[in-house]
């Protein structure tokens, strides 16, 4: 009788097989043969699910965020208070957790390769889209809410909220010991308060 493969969990294998050599030793140690070699296949095996390191690390990107993007926007009650609902959808994008801070480890490394890298630049799009997509909403909360001041450009707001996201995210990685979760959630919580403090002031 043929043995049956689950496909899945050898892909789930094999993206946390790469990841730990990528944390260990770095990207460029994360090779077919050695990614095939940690997870005690051939490297004929693995190359039946990615030919190139470039198509590995997609998955890896995939398997990390899109994945645990999705699994975290099932569990995610928002709240009725506009400022608490854009606050709880920020947080959801931030390193708060272990499984977060490997996402955003990934994505730090893949952010990187995909500076010189063609078949990494439309993933890369799509993820920074995803996160101008979600600051954006949070703001709209806010706008909806008249919580904004009516001359506010959302859509400079929306950058401007990005890059915030995205400087603690990496300070969190940097910085633990200084950026940790209370202390991340303070700086968008007060982010948030002066945003909605200029309309209170208007």
């Amino acid at each position: 009788m043929p043995k049956i493969v689950d496909h899945e969990q050898k892909r789930k294998l094999i993206a946390e097989s790469a990841w730990q050599i990528i944390e260990e030793k770095g990207l460029e140690h994360a090779s077919i043969r050695a990614v095939a070699a940690k997870a005690g296949l051939s490297p004929g095996a693995l190359r039946h699910y990615f030919s190139t390191q470039d198509e590995l690390l997609l998955f890896i990107v995939d398997y990390y965020l899109t994945r645990g993007a999705a699994r975290a926007a099932e569990g995610l009650v928002i709240s009725h208070i506009p400022i608490k609902a854009a606050r709880e959808i920020l947080l959801q994008l931030l390193p708060l957790d272990t499984e977060k801070r490997t996402a955003a480890g990934v994505w730090c490394i893949f952010a990187i390769r995909s500076l010189r890298s063609l078949a990494l630049q439309a993933k890369k799009d799509e993820l920074t889209d995803g996160l101008h997509y979600l600051t954006k909403a949070a703001l709209e909360i806010l706008a909806q809410a008249q919580l904004l001041p009516s001359a506010a450009d959302i859509q400079l707001e929306t950058l401007r909220l990005a890059a915030v996201i995205e400087g603690l995210t990496i300070l969190a990685m940097l910085r633990p010991e200084l950026y940790t979760p209370e202390t991340v959630e303070q700086i968008v919580t007060l982010h948030l308060h002066e945003l909605c403090s200029r309309a209170a002031a208007g």
